[in-house]
């Protein structure tokens, strides 16, 4: 997150860190919190969504946000698409749909396009309120994974 918007890091290399950071998050707590096969999980890419969706619905959460659940519900649903265009990041993850991602280059009709010269518009969203305050529970799930 210390890497997002920041002139001298090029937004695929922060995006890349991020995306795999979500990805690492969502695991840990899964092999934490479950009883799911290890083989499957190490080789999935997918599963911050999941993992985000659960832990905003989480005792804790929820009791903080008691008599605020729509503020939390509108949350969830607002991190809802920013979590999944971070999934889409990791090049194995809907490759067919969305050949983008911050890792390798892929082809578009006769060009090649490194994710170094690409937009990636969809998550300059992060860089507004919602998106700060996604990655500040991105912070904070990892933060209470270490304390736990």
């Amino acid at each position: 997150m210390e890497l997002q918007g920041r002139d001298d890091v090029p937004p695929c290399h922060s995006l890349h860190f991020l995306q795999m950071a979500t990805e690492k998050l969502a695991k840990a707590y899964r092999f934490r919190d479950t009883s799911t096969d290890i083989a499957a999980l190490l080789t999935s890419h997918v599963g911050f969504p999941r993992f985000l969706n659960a832990f905003l619905m989480s005792p804790q959460l929820r009791e903080e946000y008691e008599g605020r659940h729509s503020q939390l519900e509108r949350l969830r649903k607002d991190f809802a698409p920013l979590a999944r265009a971070i999934e889409q990041l990791a090049p194995a993850v809907d490759r067919d749909v969305v050949p983008e991602n911050s890792e390798y280059p892929w082809e578009r009709g006769d060009d090649v396009i490194a994710p170094v010269d690409h937009r990636f518009s969809a998550l300059e969203l992060l860089r507004h309120p919602r998106g700060r305050m996604l990655l500040k529970f991105i912070r904070r799930a990892f933060d209470e994974f270490s304390n736990s």
